[in-house]
């Protein structure tokens, strides 16, 4: 006798951040019994799909996929711009029911779906009522008076307001880029960094210097990062001009090579902007600070 599969709870969102109010819907489905938890994802941004730009990504691709696997969740994908005309009906029925094996949904209060986002959550429970399916709506989930929006914290990081970005993230925001060999100018100042570049489409906060962490040897090790060009170095004869933001991350106590690895750096609080320096010597003093200042 064939064993039966259990159809699948499946968490619905845009879910591009994993902040505290994606996390409700997604361990909402998690919960699901007698069901797979699973959650939808689509192969691209819709904004990507309606206006050819996506917003600057909070989490790699990896990341979040390892973030939605630790919770037990199956990641379904589905085409974006196979399904952005289809009517709700249609994407409940065809994508949901048909392809997915629904037994249970959950989404947020304000989750819409179908052709121009005109399905709603009204819609949405009276499709699931009428095809014997569950549906689980999570509350609106606020921060300082407003819904948490992955709007709100990409604000909040260009702001520099990591105390406001990582209260809505539920976590401190960070990345894990690969390590890459720079000009060496931190040896020669007596704070080696590790150097790693912002991809495009990522998101950058404020241009500035940071108390971090880094993730080494199983530990995360107090840090100071700058984020930025390094006006005073990068704009040396010898260089050039970088347009692209770097993260510069010293370790405190850390001596090694980490080249080629991607290490997770994660920011706790903003110090002060980045600037340009008259001399080595008062860059070389002010880098002191900054590590003090991070230590505290």
């Amino acid at each position: 006798m064939l064993k039966k599969t259990m159809r699948r709870a499946i968490a619905l969102g845009a879910f591009d951040g994993l902040h505290t109010a994606h996390m409700a819907v997604l361990e909402a489905a998690a919960r699901q019994k007698g069901h797979a938890p699973a959650v939808l994802l689509f192969d691209q941004h819709p904004q990507q799909a309606l206006t050819g730009l996506a917003p600057p990504r909070l989490l790699t691709d990896e990341e979040r996929e390892f973030r939605l696997r630790a919770l037990g969740l199956e990641i379904l994908c589905a085409n974006f711009n196979e399904v952005m005309d289809m009517p709700p009906a249609a994407f409940f029925e065809e994508i949901l029911l048909g392809r997915f094996d629904a037994g249970a949904l959950c989404c947020g209060y304000d989750y819409s779906f179908g052709t121009g986002a005109l399905g709603h959550v009204e819609e949405l429970r009276a499709l699931c009522d009428a095809h014997g399916i569950r549906l689980q709506t999570t509350p609106e989930i606020d921060y300082m008076g407003a819904p948490v929006s992955s709007t709100r914290i990409r604000r909040a990081l260009e702001e520099g307001n990591l105390e406001d970005a990582n209260a809505m993230l539920g976590r401190p925001f960070g990345y894990s880029f690969i390590v890459e060999r720079g000009r060496q100018v931190g040896r020669t100042l007596g704070a080696p960094t590790i150097n790693q570049a912002f991809p495009q489409g990522f998101a950058v906060p404020r241009y500035g210097v940071y108390a971090s962490q880094a993730f080494v040897d199983d530990e995360w090790l107090a840090s100071v990062t700058n984020i930025g060009v390094a006006p005073t170095c990068r704009n040396s004869a010898e260089g050039g001009c970088s347009p692209q933001a770097w993260s510069e991350t010293h370790i405190m106590g850390f001596e090694g090579d980490l080249y080629g690895l991607r290490v997770p750096v994660r920011l706790l609080r903003f110090s002060r902007p980045e600037r340009k320096f008259n001399s080595i010597e008062e860059l070389k003093e002010q880098i002191a600070a900054d590590i003090g200042h991070a230590s505290i």
